[in-house]
C-alpha cells in the first residue's frame, strides 16, 4: 500500500497552519494552586500548642466557679420571707443578695429546696414587691462572731473529652506517568505538595465544624469522629444577626471577652470582615507620607476595642457555603489546643507490591482540645 500523500502547505509558513504538535508551549514550570493557605487555624495551632496524645480519647477536666446569679421562679410580697429560686443549690445560710431589678438586699436564714427564707429589706432599700423573673445575685455571705463553719459547698470538676480522627488523604500515579517528562516537573512532587493543602484543609474543618461520636458497631474496627468548636460552643452564641451593625458587633466582643485573654483571633468569612470594615468607611484618612497615598480602602488586620483586642484572620473557603459565609469564631488561642495521637506524616509507597504504580498518602491521628468554652464565642447569620 502507498503511504499517504503528504499535506502540501503554500507560501510562507505561520503557527496557524504548522503541524501544532511542534509548537514548544510557553509552560510555566510552577503549578499554580487556587487555595494555597487554606488551613489558618491548624497553622496556629501547630506552631502554638500542639500536645501529643497517648490515647484516642482525649480527656481533660474544667472547674467552674460557684454561680453568683440565679432567677426567682415567683413573685413575693414585700412582707414575705420566702423566695422561689429556680436553683436552690447554689444558696448557703448566711448568703447576701441582691434583687437587681428592685435593689433590695437580703440574708438567707435557711434553704429547703428551692425555696429560700430570708430577711428582707437590710441596707437603705426597704422591702418591696419582687417580681417571677427578678435576677438574684449573691453578693457575699455574713457571720456571727464565733460561729462554725458555714455549709461547705463546691462545684464538681467537669470531665470533658473529644476523640482523635483518623484523616487520610492518598494519591498516585501509574509507573508510566511516573518515567514521562511532563511540564511542572514530576507529578509525585506535585501531587506530594497539593494533597498536602487538601490534608490540612480537612483538619481545618474538622477544627471549626467536626462532629464527635465514637462508633463502635464493628467489632475491632472503632470509628471515632473528632469534634470542633461547633460542638462545644454553648454559652457565647450570636445567631441569626442579619445585617451587622456596630452595637451588635460590640456586644458580640463583649460576650466573648467576658472571660481569658483580652487578646484573640477571629475566624471569619469574607462576609462578615466586609461588614466590620465598613464601621471605619467613615474615619478613612489618606496618610500624605504613605507610599501608597492614592489607594483608598482599609484592611483590616486587628480590631482594638474597649473589650478586647481583635486579631482577624479571614477563612475565604466559608463564603462558598450559603451558611457559614455569616459565620465567625472569637477564639481564645490559650484555650484550644491540637492533640496528636499519630501526627501528620507523607508515607510513601504505599501501593500492593505487585502494582505498576506509586502511591502515598498523608495521615493524621488527632483532635481539637476546646477548654471553658466560655472563653469562645460564635457569630452566626451575617447577611451583610
Amino acid at each position: 500500500m502507498p503511504a499517504p500523500p503528504p499535506t502540501v502547505l503554500v507560501g510562507d509558513l505561520s503557527l496557524d497552519i504548522i503541524n501544532q504538535s511542534q509548537r514548544v508551549i510557553d509552560m510555566d514550570d510552577r503549578i499554580a494552586e487556587l487555595e494555597p493557605n487554606a488551613a489558618p487555624l491548624v497553622v496556629l495551632l501547630k506552631k502554638l500548642k500542639k500536645v501529643q496524645a497517648i490515647s484516642p480519647k482525649v480527656e481533660w477536666l474544667e472547674h467552674l466557679l460557684m454561680p453568683r446569679y440565679d432567677v426567682l421562679t415567683a413573685s413575693s410580697a414585700a412582707a414575705s420571707t420566702s423566695l422561689a429560686v429556680a436553683h436552690g443549690s447554689f444558696f448557703r445560710v448566711g448568703d447576701v443578695l441582691r434583687d437587681t431589678a428592685t435593689g433590695e438586699a437580703m440574708e438567707v436564714t435557711a434553704v429547703a429546696g428551692n425555696t429560700l427564707t430570708v430577711n428582707r429589706g437590710i441596707g437603705t432599700v426597704a422591702a418591696v414587691t419582687t417580681g417571677a423573673a427578678d435576677e438574684i445575685f449573691i453578693v457575699s455571705n455574713v457571720n456571727v462572731e464565733g460561729a462554725s463553719l458555714r455549709t461547705i459547698k463546691q462545684t464538681k470538676l467537669n470531665n470533658l473529652f473529644n476523640f482523635c480522627e483518623i484523616v487520610r488523604t492518598p494519591f498516585g500515579i501509574t509507573g508510566t506517568e511516573a518515567a514521562s517528562k511532563l511540564y511542572g516537573g514530576p507529578d509525585r512532587a506535585r501531587l506530594q505538595a497539593t494533597n498536602a493543602i487538601e490534608h490540612m484543609r480537612d483538619w481545618e474543618h474538622i477544627c471549626f465544624f467536626g462532629a464527635r461520636k465514637e462508633d463502635t458497631t464493628t467489632s475491632g474496627a472503632p470509628k471515632r469522629f473528632a469534634g470542633g468548636l461547633i460542638e462545644y460552643l454553648q454559652t457565647n452564641i450570636t445567631g441569626t444577626v442579619g445585617t451587622l451593625t456596630e452595637a451588635a458587633w460590640v456586644a458580640f466582643l463583649r460576650s466573648g471577652f467576658r472571660y481569658g485573654s483580652e487578646r484573640k483571633i477571629l475566624f471569619a468569612s469574607p462576609l462578615v470582615i466586609q461588614a466590620i470594615e465598613g464601621f471605619a468607611r467613615n474615619n478613612i484618612r489618606v496618610s500624605p507620607s504613605s507610599d501608597h497615598a492614592d489607594t483608598y480602602g482599609i484592611q483590616m488586620k486587628t480590631y482594638v476595642s474597649g473589650q478586647g483586642i481583635v486579631d482577624i484572620v479571614m477563612e475565604r473557603a466559608w463564603n462558598d457555603s450559603t451558611a457559614y459565609r455569616g459565620f465567625a469564631f472569637l477564639i481564645d488561642m490559650d484555650a484550644i489546643e491540637y492533640h496528636t495521637l499519630r501526627d501528620t506524616k507523607l508515607l510513601e509507597g504505599r501501593q500492593a507490591n505487585d502494582a505498576d504504580k506509586l502511591e502515598d498518602e498523608y495521615l493524621t491521628e488527632a483532635c481539637p482540645v476546646v477548654k471553658n468554652e466560655p472563653k469562645h464565642a460564635l457569630l452566626t447569620g451575617v447577611t451583610g
